[in-house]
């Protein structure tokens, strides 16, 4: 071999051998690339990209599979595009690489709750509890889930230890301010709530309760204004928003409503809630093409979704399609046999199509898993104002909620089945009663107006009384001598 023959391979060798430094140098290891992804992925989540982040956590995800940060932050992300299913396999799998850490199961408590699968939720949420019994806030947690699921008694015996630790914790007087409204002791739990405001103004978590109890109570306004402090406290925050939007819309502000359910989805654009509340926004603005669009766009990310198949019933009555909306209304009452709206909804369905045998089954459904439901009695109350059906049952029912706190919406049902009964002189006085708590309420101003009108026909109908002839006495007939 010639010396320049050698040369030239020697050159060719080096070459090789810094190529291939190079390209080693290039690619780090699995661990080291999948950390830099997570790295990236918590800045989206930061700035609100979750589709992005969730995207290069599962690349991450495969990279380090037995790294239980990376499955944990993967979950979270999925759950807020909406991708349920994906984001419990990521949960539980980090759930066995993190046994010491109660972010995996309380997580999965949080989403099966969204979906009202309370059962799963009190599962996960106990063992959350199991793995570290000294975290108060996993405990406050598993009473509000108790509460849910209507386990009262459990809820009570948790909460009561939760109070001998630190009995002037507020987190512990909005939970039995949950407790008392369950019992139907709304005026009890509407003053717990005032007295944890009173403590701790700034508190988030207290106004988010307390506009609850009121909207609750029929209290609409006073409940918005509670959810716009808390957004004052935590601004942007999507629970707070999504309960605005809710609020607004029984309040008949379709548009700012809108405005609420649209800035969740520019947060978390696979909101499943905020869809159907924008989809109720459309409704009310009498748009069935938009609200069906967003309808639709829900049951894709969550075909399972109780409040989409519900949404989608009311669309289909709004577009005059009875039986689509009783196969919508259908599906909903056997996802959640035990949830009281799909059951109310049936029954108000079943009556204009004249099935009253199906409409009293689903009222009694509703009754039977929810004997005291505050919220129960209120629908089955203004169900039988509507129909002019069991008026001595509705009284009973709106007379209940009325000892229990202020409600509007009973003071309104009262006066409807006032003038149903035609005593139009109480009527007038409860809707006194009613105008004294909202003012500027202008159905209440229309119902004043429009009992006033009746009042007066009804008083011109009133025949004249007859006057009664005098009684003549024994006539006397005389003889005639």
């Amino acid at each position: 071999m010639t010396c320049g023959r050698v040369l030239q391979l020697a050159a060719l060798t080096t070459i090789a051998s810094l190529v291939s430094c190079t390209f080693f140098k290039s690619e780090p290891p699995p661990e080291e690339k999948a950390h830099q992804l997570y790295l990236q992925a918590q800045q989206l989540l930061e700035s609100g990209q979750a589709a992005r982040a969730a995207a290069l956590l599962g690349r991450a995800a495969k990279l380090a599979p037995g790294n239980g940060e990376i499955l944990l932050t993967h979950g979270r992300a999925l759950v807020r595009t909406g991708d349920k299913g994906e984001a419990i396999m990521s949960l539980m799998k980090a759930s066995e690489l993190l046994p010491d850490r109660v972010e995996p199961e309380t997580t999965m408590a949080e989403l099966f709750a969204r979906s009202k699968k309370y059962a799963s939720a009190i599962e996960h949420m106990e063992k959350a509890r199991q793995r570290v019994p000294e975290d108060m806030e996993v405990q406050r947690k598993l009473v509000g889930l108790y509460v849910q699921a209507g386990r009262l008694e459990d809820a009570e015996r948790l909460l009561r230890m939760l109070q001998r630790l630190n009995p002037k914790e507020v987190a512990n007087i909005v939970l039995h301010a949950d407790i008392l409204l369950r019992q139907g002791r709304q005026r009890e739990a509407l003053e717990k709530l005032q007295e944890a405001a009173a403590v701790a103004p700034d508190n988030f978590e207290v106004h988010m309760s307390l506009g609850r109890h009121l909207v609750e109570s029929g209290q609409f306004e006073a409940g918005a204004k509670e959810f716009e402090v808390a957004l004052g406290l935590k601004t942007g925050d999507t629970t707070a928003l999504l309960e605005l939007g809710n609020t607004l819309l029984k309040l008949g502000r379709s548009q700012e409503a809108a405005e609420k359910f649209s800035a969740v989805l520019g947060k978390q654009p696979g909101s499943v809630a905020a869809k159907v509340g924008l989809a109720y926004a459309y409704l009310d603005e009498d748009d069935a093409e938009k609200a069906l669009a967003q309808v639709d766009d829900a049951l894709t990310n969550d075909p399972k979704s109780i409040e989409a198949h519900l949404a989608m019933g009311e669309i289909m009555l709004r577009k005059k399609l009875p039986q689509e909306a009783l196969r919508s209304f259908q599906r909903a009452a056997k996802l959640n046999p035990a949830g009281t709206s799909a059951h109310i909804r049936l029954a108000k369905l079943y009556r204009k199509l004249g099935r009253v045998a199906d409409a009293s089954a689903e009222l009694e459904l509703a009754r039977m898993y929810a004997p005291q439901s505050l919220a129960v009695r209120r629908m089955l109350a203004a169900i039988y104002v509507e129909s002019g059906d069991n008026l001595t049952t509705a009284e009973k029912f709106i007379d209940e909620a009325l000892a229990s706190g202020i409600d509007l919406e009973m003071l309104k049902l009262k006066v409807q089945l006032l003038r149903q009964r035609k005593q139009y002189a109480k009527a007038l006085l409860v809707l006194d009663e009613a105008l004294a708590i909202a003012p500027e309420d202008k159905q209440l101003k229309l119902m004043q107006a429009e009992l006033i009108d009746a009042q007066r026909a009804a008083g011109s109908k009133k025949k004249k009384k007859r006057r009664r002839r005098k009684p003549r006495g024994p006539v006397i007939i005389r003889p005639d001598f």
